[in-house]
């Protein structure tokens, strides 16, 4: 079984907030991707709604994920840049499960 922890995290700004959220949350992903445990980290944007994004996380487990949440960049770009922005979050984590079959 893959011990790998999956976060789903669908955030949203004020739509005149639009313009600074999205550089604020690549700033944020391309930091994490260096972190060790995390094993990917993307960034989408709504196609109909500009101030909301999307982030697919993945990382080794998780105590890679509470790293992630304790680092120096995590306070820096997350907690200072991103989060004043944020009107609307919902951040889901998911594990592996070994009541579904593995894709072939």
């Amino acid at each position: 079984m893959d011990p790998h922890v999956l976060v789903v995290a669908d955030v949203s700004s004020s739509p005149q907030d639009a313009e600074k959220f999205g550089p604020a949350l690549q700033a944020l992903a391309q930091a994490c991707r260096t972190e060790p445990g995390c094993l990917s980290y993307d960034v989408f944007q709504s196609i109909e709604q500009p101030e909301r994004y999307v982030s697919i996380e993945k990382y080794t487990d998780t105590a890679a994920f509470a790293a992630h949440r304790d680092s120096d960049h995590f306070r820096e770009i997350g907690l200072a840049r991103v989060m004043p922005l944020v009107i609307r979050r919902d951040v889901q984590m998911y594990g592996p499960t070994s009541d579904i079959p593995a894709a072939p």
